[in-house]
């Protein structure tokens, strides 16, 4: 999603030199890109491999990932092409399409993503005996694939040819005011429950507590690297003059694509499961390049290590994908 104008689109290639700043900027997409790729596929990865993770809202985390994957591979390759060329379009205007609607589809299909958590986190804790039968692996496949849906008709909604003030409201509106809006509904849904009922929240209802908390952190953030970007596509909607300058713009699409990165960081701190899981998954890595462990001797001493607990829990979901509840009397503590 880009403001027209905001960079300057030529004709052709035209020869230019990169300066010292543009380099270094470029040198640091390129490093945003390889963190968002690399935490995002340790995500995939855990998935894939740990079944334990394999959990209804974890599904839905999955999804989001890919968004970000998508976002990596696919739009920010053509931010570096700006950074490298001092805020200059030097492809072709059909690829600029493209990059536009790729850009729609990532961050539409994130806060779409988030929206169906935080819908799943408020029936597990309004709801904890139905939610099992209400919302299956299968039923959350269909969300998913609805999300998507809904996704890439709005980036598709960009090759249309609607006038410039009527698109930046309408995209403003359905990728991310109305879905945040939903997103906030829900959250003072859970914690009006849990307020009235915090005498009865049992350890089932505390761990859902947990996994709302850091989704609403996961929220926080999307919502910190955002709101900038769609506070100044609506000023640009409602002033055709107002244009920031290049730099606070720049400073605001940094913090936009920051986004797609900044997730997996968030599990890291916050979910013990992932960080056993990544932690698994680079003993695994780490001991097939060096069967013996002849390699860094302390990091060779730390991934030998096994985890205190098993791969059991997850704050995400104390349901497993069949929809059966877990005993959480066997589970280790989170």
């Amino acid at each position: 999603m880009n403001i027209t104008n905001t960079t300057e689109v030529l004709q052709g290639i035209q020869p230019f030199t990169p300066s010292g700043e543009n380099i270094a900027a470029a040198f640091f997409v390129s490093l945003l890109i390889i963190m968002t790729l690399v935490g995002n596929g340790l995500v995939f990865a855990s998935f894939y491999m740990f079944t334990d993770l394999r959990t209804i809202c974890n599904y839905f985390i999955v999804s989001l990932s890919l968004a970000d994957i998508l976002v990596a591979l696919l739009a920010m390759p053509f931010w570096l092409q700006i950074q490298l060329s001092s805020n200059r379009w030097v492809l072709s205007k059909g690829l600029k399409m493209f990059w536009d609607c790729i850009d729609i589809l990532g961050g539409t299909a994130s806060i779409t993503n988030l929206t169906a958590v935080s819908v799943d986190r408020m029936l597990a804790i309004t709801v904890p005996f139905k939610y099992p039968k209400l919302v299956t692996s299968r039923r959350a496949l269909v969300v998913i694939a609805c999300v998507w849906i809904y996704a890439i008709s709005v980036s598709c909604a960009r090759t249309a040819q609607w006038p410039g003030r009527s698109f930046l409201i309408f995209v403003s509106v359905v990728c991310f005011f109305l879905p945040l809006s939903i997103v906030i509904l829900m959250y003072m849904i859970i914690f009006f429950v849990v307020r009235t009922q915090v005498k009865r929240i049992g350890k089932n209802h505390a761990n859902e507590m947990k996994a709302a908390k850091t989704i609403a952190v996961v929220i926080g953030g999307f919502l910190v690297c955002w709101l900038p970007f769609f506070t100044v596509i609506l000023g640009h909607a409602f002033s055709t003059t107002f244009r920031p300058p290049f730099a606070l713009f720049n400073v605001i699409k940094w913090l936009a694509y920051f986004n797609s990165c900044l997730n997996p960081i968030i599990y890291t701190c916050m979910n013990r499961t992932y960080r056993r899981a990544f932690k698994r998954l680079f003993r695994r890595c780490y001991f097939k390049l060096y069967p013996s462990g002849e390699g860094n001797t302390v990091l060779s001493q730390y991934l030998s290590q096994g985890p205190r607990g098993s791969l059991l829990t997850t704050v995400y979901d104390h349901h497993d994908s069949s929809g059966h509840q877990h005993d959480h009397n066997k589970q280790g503590k989170l």
